[in-house]
């Protein structure tokens, strides 16, 4: 049951729902997102602010959300694939801090686009993607969240907390949704999304569920008095 003042519980709880809400927003955002399909123009950001901001602070919660998520997937990885669970957790961590600060792109092609001509904003927009911004956000964010996901699901599925369909379905999703969303095909960029919706929202619902023994074994061995 969820309590705040039960910290297996609370914690438990919101990595659970994090799993649930995370690929959930990620759908959202692609369906607001005002560009048509096939058309790769930037001016249908500006000429639609509100679906721009609430597209893009969308994709923005969903990498965040992924956070709490796999720390508490990693967490529950107590012995075959510990090792995988530590360090595909940390650089999934990073690379999803780093990719959810690259939605604030967004909101600078709606003032760039408006406040000049589009080969200005154009330029502007191209001379702002620093080598620094490339490889220090960009790259990481990128592998990080992506190849970082499907490893975390790797070790999740080795520790035995869910069956291999776990980490076959993240990567399928992922790869889904990116094809989907560089080819504007709607039917895949909703689609690979909707797989992680299920996928990880399997594995956060069986944590909510789960009791606090399981989620923290230490509990158990505390309940039992010392001989």
């Amino acid at each position: 049951m969820f309590s705040l003042t039960n910290a297996d519980a609370f914690r438990r709880w919101a990595a659970g729902v994090s799993l649930v809400l995370a690929p959930l927003c990620l759908l959202l955002g692609m369906i607001v997102d005002p560009l048509e399909p096939g058309i790769d123009d930037p001016l249908g950001y500006a000429d639609n602010p509100v679906a721009t901001g609430i597209s893009a602070t969308l994709l923005h919660y969903a990498w965040v959300l992924w956070v709490p998520g796999v720390i508490g997937m990693v967490h529950l990885v107590r012995r075959r694939g510990v090792v995988l669970a530590n360090v595909a957790g940390a650089v999934t961590v990073l690379g999803l801090i780093n990719f959810s600060s690259l939605m604030i792109s967004d909101f600078f092609d709606i003032a760039a686009y408006r406040m000049f001509t589009v080969e200005e904003a154009h330029k502007l927009m191209n001379d702002a993607a620093q080598p620094a911004m490339i490889i220090a956000w960009q790259v990481p964010g990128m592998i990080g969240s992506f190849l970082g996901l499907v490893l975390v699901a790797v070790a999740y599925a080795w520790g035995g907390r869910a069956g291999w369909w776990f980490p076959a379905a993240v990567p399928a999703g992922i790869v889904i949704w990116l094809v989907g969303a560089a080819n504007w095909n709607l039917w895949l960029g909703y689609s690979g999304p909707a797989i992680l919706i299920a996928a990880f929202g399997a594995v956060g619902v069986a944590m909510i569920r789960m009791s606090d023994e399981e989620w923290n074994p230490g509990r158990r061995q505390a309940a039992v008095p010392a001989v």
